[in-house]
Formats: structure tokens, C-alpha cells, sequence
């Protein structure tokens, strides 16, 4: 059974290396199929109208259309714009990012945080009255919602001053008084040691290019006998390695022209993952036992988070025989503890 995800696999690559051949003059349909592909490959996406339970069907019957598709594709004659592919570092992208976030409904942040954090099985109580800090906050989303949980300070760290200024923004709109915002990098954090009650940092380390240095800021800055919540991408199987081969096809098309496709064809601007994926400069993907290995040594406790829902990787960890074929170690989500 094993062979089968194998040939997938194998029949996924010829894919997206033959897509990369149409980037030059055929770019709205590439982000056509990589959009498609994208979205296929997490069984539990909402935009996808089928009745097949089956993702591994599923996922070839998708393969199969999509290089049809590029068989009429391949008649077309040539998109002669020329395109000019403007390069971005990870702040100014994640600050396009927020741009189209704010088109949509302000999610409810604080009801996302609360659940997230119980299914981590992290009471709130270690949060009130707290200092507590999120790495890499981003548009400050989840550090305003940090401090309207009751801590005593919440103070959110991110490089992109785009993602800071609306942080801030809806900080003073919703007279929010127990947050701070600071502009530093997560690997060299301007905070003493052992000054944190509790550390939250969510997609981001995996960004930087020195996971463990990162991680090694959260060790320096957490109180002992305190926790930290983190999320990283993890590695291998079907998924992962999909999401590396696609990044380098769709970096060759700038990004301004793939979000007018994706709105062209309907995506919602908050659906921000499919461009974030593909474009981010840095995205690594994790080792989950080199992780665990670095937990044990650097004295930390840790429960990997178990209580997933449908739409997280882990909802089907335990229900799919070949679910490291499909989808490698799923996603990291760790409730880790500083001993020592």
C-alpha cells in the first residue's frame, strides 16, 4: 500500500516541475493549478465540494485534472506582459499580508486564543495577573488578545513595522491599556533573563533560519517552572514536500499578480496561507525528533498537542493507517514547561 503514496508523490513532482515550464508565459493559470493543488492537499478544506472521504483518491483524481488542464493550457498561445517580479524580505511580505487581512472581518481573536489554548490544555490562570510575551506577533492579534485575557502586561516582538502600527492601532481603538509593542528580533530579544511568565509563539520560528536560536531565546527569557506555547511546521510525507516544490514554481510569478488571480477566481483575502506559503523567504520544516531531542536536553517538559479539530493535520493522525505517508509528522503544537 505503501508503493501507492509513493507514485503520488512521484506524480505530484512531474506536476509542479511541469507547471514551472509555463510561468514565463502562462502565469494566471499556473496559480491556477498550484491554487488547486494547494488546496487539495488539506483534506479538510471547506472549498472543496466533494464527496470523496478518501484523500488520497481525491488528491490523484486532482492531479490528473490538473495536467489535463495543462494539456489545453499548452495550446494557448502565449501571455506576452511582461511581469516584473519584485522580491520581498519576510516583514514587508507579511505587511502585504495584513493589507489584504483587513478586507475581511476582524476575526475574534480572543475566542481563536481561548480555544487554542485549552485544546493545549493551558488554563488561562497562568496568564492572569501575568507578564507573558508573544514572539513574533505579527499584526498583534493574538497579544491583544493575550492582554484582554487579564494579564499584567502582554508585550508583543516582530520585526515588520506594518504588522507593529496596526497591532497598535487596534490596541488604541479598543483601549487596550495592558500591551506593549516592541520592534526586535525574536532571535536576540531585548529582555532579561527569566523575566516571563509565559511565552506564546505561534508560525513563527520556522521564518527565521536558526530555529534553536530562537528556541533558546524562549529558554533565556521564560521564569522557571513556567510555560511557553509553541507552533512549527513539521516535515516529510506527501504535504511537506509538495509545499516545497510549489514554492519554487510560484516565486517565479510576483506576488501582486498571484493575489489578482486568487481574487479573480474567488479565494477570500483572509485565505492568506496559499500566498504566505509560497512566497515567505525562509520556510523550514521541522525534525519532530531532533525537536524532542532538544527539549529533553534544554530541561524542558512537553506534551505534543493532541486535541486537534478538523481543520488541524493532527485531527487525523490516529485515523489514517498511512497518515506519515500523507502528511510526515503533521503539525507541531507543543505545551512545553522550563524545569530547570
Amino acid at each position: 500500500m505503501k508503493n501507492k503514496y509513493l507514485t503520488l508523490k512521484k506524480d505530484i513532482k512531474k506536476l509542479v516541475d511541469r507547471s514551472s515550464k509555463f510561468t514565463k508565459n502562462h502565469p494566471y493559470f499556473v496559480v491556477i493549478v498550484m491554487h488547486e493543488l494547494f488546496r487539495n492537499l488539506y483534506y479538510f478544506d471547506p472549498y472543496i465540494k466533494s464527496d470523496e472521504k478518501d484523500h488520497y483518491k481525491k488528491l490523484k483524481f486532482t492531479v490528473n485534472n490538473l495536467n489535463n488542464f495543462l494539456n489545453i493550457v499548452s495550446s494557448i498561445g502565449s501571455y506576452k506582459k511582461k511581469l516584473n517580479n519584485e522580491k520581498y524580505d519576510t516583514q514587508i511580505l507579511f505587511g502585504k499580508l495584513w493589507e489584504e487581512r483587513k478586507k475581511e472581518k476582524k476575526l475574534n481573536s480572543s475566542k481563536v486564543l481561548i480555544e487554542l489554548l485549552k485544546r493545549a490544555k493551558i488554563s488561562l490562570n497562568l496568564i492572569k495577573g501575568k507578564k507573558v510575551l508573544d514572539m513574533g506577533c505579527g499584526s498583534g492579534r493574538f497579544t491583544n488578545a493575550l492582554a484582554q485575557q487579564g494579564c499584567n502586561t502582554a508585550i508583543g516582538v516582530d520585526l515588520g513595522d506594518h504588522g507593529l502600527n496596526v497591532a497598535k492601532q487596534f490596541a488604541k481603538v479598543n483601549k487596550i491599556k495592558n500591551v506593549k509593542f516592541i520592534k526586535a528580533s525574536v532571535l536576540k530579544l531585548p529582555f532579561e533573563n527569566n523575566s516571563f511568565d509565559f511565552v506564546f509563539c505561534k508560525g513563527v520560528l520556522h521564518h527565521t533560519g536558526n530555529l534553536y536560536k530562537g528556541l533558546s531565546e524562549i529558554k533565556r527569557v521564560l521564569k522557571k517552572e513556567s510555560y511557553a506555547f509553541i507552533y512549527l511546521y513539521g516535515s516529510g510525507g506527501i504535504f511537506w514536500d509538495t509545499r516545497k516544490w510549489m514554492r519554487n514554481v510560484i516565486s517565479k510569478i510576483p506576488i501582486d499578480y498571484t493575489i489578482k488571480v486568487l481574487r479573480d477566481i474567488g479565494m477570500p483575502s483572509r485565505r492568506t496561507i496559499f500566498v504566505d506559503s509560497w512566497y515567505v523567504p525562509i520556510e523550514d520544516h521541522v525534525n519532530k525528533e531532533n525537536l524532542e531531542k532538544w527539549f529533553k536536553k534544554n530541561n524542558f517538559l512537553f506534551k505534543k498537542y493532541q486535541n486537534a479539530k478538523k481543520t488541524e493535520l493532527e485531527f487525523r493522525e490516529n485515523k489514517d493507517k498511512f497518515f506519515n505517508e500523507m502528511y510526515g509528522s503533521g503539525e507541531l503544537r507543543y505545551r512545553i514547561k522550563k524545569i530547570k
